[in-house]
């Protein structure tokens, strides 16, 4: 039963029973839902006043009080600056015909000229037939516009006073209605439903509070500007962008058609139109990028094509309404989806963070050869000096994977090699790469344990320690070990470090440091990279020999105890 209530079948019936549930309930379920996100924003508030003492009914009184002023003070603004744009509006029809419908009516006869040419000849009406007779209604009513108005006022102004009272009534009540909700829901979940409420609260209240300072902060520049540009109600047009920038994607686009508009009808010239658009780039740029991304941050945790097909889907459900909450609401969901294992696909699906883990995605982009974005991966990296991060925790990972899967027969041979391919065209641009065997010994000696996974990981070291002016010689997994025994005895009293990737590549490794031993009478070091520590100690067996599991270690371990080399061949590592 459990499994058939988390299939495929299931969660698509339900998404279809709750979008409808949405969508024939709007009329009831759009206060509501505004009314409870307001409240998410203000119990912050209420709770801050209540901590001076207040007292509950104080504190939701003033806040109630303060939010119902500024409704009706913008409100009043509007309406006033509305009505002296209306009556200064005959004065700007010359203008406005000039500039405007003037052009637009010779472009306008052009292709209706051009269209009748395409058109070929009505057939010609025969003597004494019947002329169609086409009747038009002119019972234009003033009561009846009057009542149109009205209703349009009424409508929105009703669902205003319904969420001000629910909002009032859920403050007074804010304490009660979670612990109803906790008890409802949290049924032996306990602690995962305080903390999904907990979530959801800090980030609505955290996002609606950064949307109106960004807001705030970018509708009083724009005030301000029109206002020295000329162009008049400069009050109402930057409290218009205040409240239309709440709309996603459309809302800045009206707010600022209006006075583009105004401007171009006002002026004999071009030069405050020009202005005004400038004005608004302007604090479009400043607000895009320094403003909301100080504010903003991660205070939605949603991905950006998620915001968008949220703005689409709340659209098509509630109109202007759905798109002002969609942003809130797909948030609630991808916290229920944080916090719920059942709802899992939604924070996959909603969340900001990556689907997949970074190494797997490295390891996917390898076995589909994508080597543009193996690049954009590499050089994201590289750009921040972080060499060191992406050969621990994105390469190595993805090595593992690698091995995994050919063990385990999920990955052909020559998959496998084409892997490692790409793997080397990918790691081109990084100084030192492609690593190849010394002529001369010098350093520490890193030797591979068995696999080319294994060699890759010595080469990586390699190029981190010569970054680090350490000298090394690097042996790639083709070189016998009489071979690099015999180098060794050329050269006395080097140290060696053993590459391995697997639990059968560090007993191996165990076995060449043994037979090495003798030879190179340096330090010992096996890295197990990736492993378990005790594993290796374990399968080497042996006395002596440091054992490292990440390439940081290693490094820590070996420039505490090699010799530096020249700043010249430092910079200039052998390939």
């Amino acid at each position: 039963m459990p499994q058939s209530r988390q299939s495929p079948f299931f969660v698509f019936v339900s998404f279809c029973f709750i979008t409808a549930v949405f969508y024939f309930g709007e009329e009831f379920l759009f206060p509501l839902t505004l009314s409870i996100l307001l409240a998410f924003l203000l119990a912050p508030v209420v709770a801050r006043l209540e901590m001076w003492h207040l007292g509950r009914i104080a504190s939701v009184s003033i806040v109630a009080l303060a939010a119902f002023s500024l409704i009706c003070l913008a409100f009043y603004v509007v309406a006033a600056q509305l009505i002296d744009l209306v009556a200064a509006l005959p004065g700007y029809r010359d203008n406005l015909r000039s500039k405007v419908i003037e052009p637009l009516e010779r472009f306008s006869s052009v292709f209706t000229a051009i269209g009748k040419e395409m058109q070929s000849p009505p057939p010609p009406t025969p003597p004494g037939g019947p002329v169609p007779v086409e009747v038009v209604s002119n019972n234009f009513s003033v009561l009846g516009v009057a009542q149109g108005l009205a209703g349009s006022l009424l409508s929105p102004l009703g669902t205003a006073a319904i969420v001000l009272v629910y909002i009032i009534f859920f403050l007074f009540d804010w304490t009660s209605l979670r612990d109803r909700f906790i008890h409802l829901v949290g049924r032996g979940r306990l602690n995962v439903t305080t903390q999904a409420m907990d979530d959801a609260a800090s980030r609505v209240s955290r996002y609606l509070g950064a949307q109106l300072i960004v807001n705030v902060s970018y509708g009083i520049p724009i005030g301000v500007g029109l206002f020295f540009i000329g162009i008049p109600n400069a009050p109402l047009w930057g409290l218009l962008t205040i409240l239309l920038r709440f709309i996603p994607y459309i809302g800045p686009w009206i707010a600022s058609a209006m006075p583009i508009a105004l401007s171009i009808a006002i002026s004999p010239s071009w030069t405050p139109p020009v202005l005004t658009i400038g004005l608004f780039v302007a604090m479009e740029l400043l607000s895009n990028n320094v403003i909301e991304p100080w504010l903003y941050g991660a205070s939605t945790g949603l991905s950006p094509s998620a915001i968008i097909v949220s703005a689409t889907f709340w659209t098509w459900l509630w109109g202007a309404g759905g798109l002002l909450l969609a942003t809130p609401l797909t948030v609630c969901f991808a916290v229920l989806g944080k916090h719920v294992p059942t709802l899992a696909f939604l924070d996959i699906l909603l969340g900001e963070k990556p689907p997949i883990a970074k190494e797997n995605r490295f390891y996917q982009r390898l076995l589909a050869g994508d080597d543009a974005e193996l690049g954009e991966l590499i050089s994201d990296y590289m750009d921040r000096g972080a060499t060191l991060e992406l050969f621990d925790e994105i390469i190595l990972p993805a090595l593992h994977l690698a091995d995994h899967d050919l063990r385990n027969g999920t990955l052909e041979p020559e998959d496998h090699k084409e892997i490692f391919r790409h793997l080397y065209e990918a790691l081109g641009d990084i100084e030192g790469f492609p690593v190849a065997d010394d002529t001369e010994m010098r350093g520490i000696a890193i030797i591979p344990a068995r696999t080319q996974s294994d060699a890759m990981a010595g080469a990586m070291l390699a190029v981190l320690l010569r970054a680090r002016g350490v000298a090394c010689t690097w042996f790639s997994a083709q070189t016998f070990l009489s071979a690099i025994q015999a180098r060794l005895a050329e050269n006395p009293g080097m140290s060696v470090c053993v590459s391995a990737l697997t639990s059968s590549a560090a007993q191996r490794a165990g076995m060449i440091i043994k037979r090495l031993g003798s030879t190179a009478s340096g330090n010992h070091l096996l890295g197990f990279w990736q492993g378990d520590r005790a594993t290796a100690v374990e399968r080497v067996g042996q006395d002596g020999i440091e054992v490292v599991t990440t390439l940081a270690d290693a490094i820590r371990f070996i420039t505490a105890t090699a010799p530096v080399q020249p700043a010249a061949e430092a910079n200039n590592p052998p390939s």
